[in-house]
């Protein structure tokens, strides 16, 4: 069952345009639920979006990009309609490429089509970088490589003494502070310095929140706690280097010119550099706009994406179209 929040009044335009399914992928842990974009009766690009956002993020872009390749945009384990990982367990950015996996392996498709933002770019660089020979493209929006960060034993200290408080949050089944919808607007518009239009949120919060069962004009967020956890697990910057070597596949990177890089940039260009020499194409734009440019300006980029794919479609799509079974 598909949790609908009432009395929540969206821009969908963008249905008008391209229509989607709902979907409900299995998974041993549970479901990745999704949107599934037209066509869906061939093998489409997989879309994973950024950490605590979820597929609505891709609801503005999706429909204005080429017609005749679809998006499965997914929400990733712990966000969105998607079930959370078992009690415990520590949500981290290998939990996403093994999750690309699992995808690929239940379509059978026999080469997968990447396209992810921020969190769901890394993820998505991650999985080209271990399966190389199974990526045809791979599209990352505002986030690339793993951040690399000296001394982080004192943060992966904390990491877990959070993942502990967070997870024991989660058993407890207590209600998360619930405010009015328009406050959760601003809170989500806040986040990375301003980085969502307020007239956009709801894109993002239609997945992402409940109303109270005290006080039902007010809601809550439905993710995970556990997602708050800072990372546990780093790359070093020569695993990382060495790791660009294997990174065969056509590349495009879009980076905002208003977001920053999160970490030093220097580590960033210095991959780049290296990629150049080992992918078959490397295509780097910078647009203006902020980390949620491609949710805000959607036009901005479209036409960039589309040339990108319209050269570099030339794997067979026929086989893993959408599944009857799936579909909500």
């Amino acid at each position: 069952m598909i949790l609908r929040v009432p009395n929540l009044t969206f821009r969908h335009y963008s249905t008008k345009l391209r229509g989607f399914r709902e979907v409900r992928i299995p998974v041993p842990w549970g479901h990745i639920a999704g949107k599934w974009w037209n066509p869906t009766d061939k093998r489409p690009i997989l879309a994973v979006h950024g950490w605590q956002d979820n597929c609505g993020t891709f609801d503005r872009l999706a429909p204005l990009l080429r017609p005749d390749v679809g998006i499965l945009a997914i929400d990733l384990p712990g966000h969105g309609y998607s079930s959370r990982l078992p009690p415990g367990t520590f949500y981290h950015n290998m939990n996403y490429s093994i999750l690309i996996k699992h995808i690929s392996d239940y379509f059978k498709w026999p080469k997968v089509s990447l396209m992810g933002h921020s969190l769901g770019g890394i993820s998505c660089y991650v999985y080209t970088m271990l399966f190389p020979e199974t990526v045809d493209f791979l599209i990352c929006i505002d986030g690339v490589k793993p951040l690399y960060k000296k001394n982080n034993g004192p943060r992966m200290a904390e990491g877990i003494q959070e993942l502990l408080k967070y997870d024991e949050l989660a058993r407890s089944g207590e209600e998360p502070p619930a405010y009015p919808l328009d406050t959760m607007k601003k809170k989500i518009s806040a986040l990375n310095n301003k980085s969502i239009d307020i007239e956009h949120c709801l894109h993002i919060l239609e997945r992402n929140i409940a109303p109270s069962k005290s006080d039902p004009k007010k809601y809550y967020f439905t993710r995970d706690p556990r997602l708050k956890s800072r990372l546990i697990l780093n790359w070093s910057r020569k695993d990382l280097l060495e790791g660009a070597y294997r990174v065969i596949p056509p590349l495009l990177l879009i980076k905002f010119t208003g977001s920053g890089y999160f970490e030093d940039k220097k580590n960033f260009y210095e991959l780049l550099e290296v990629l150049k020499k080992t992918s078959k194409e490397v295509q780097m734009h910078y647009v203006d706009g902020t980390h949620h440019t491609h949710l805000n300006n959607p036009e901005s980029i479209n036409t960039i994406i589309d040339k990108f794919v319209g050269v570099y479609n030339t794997e067979t799509r026929d086989v893993g179209g959408i599944k009857k079974d799936i579909v909500q």
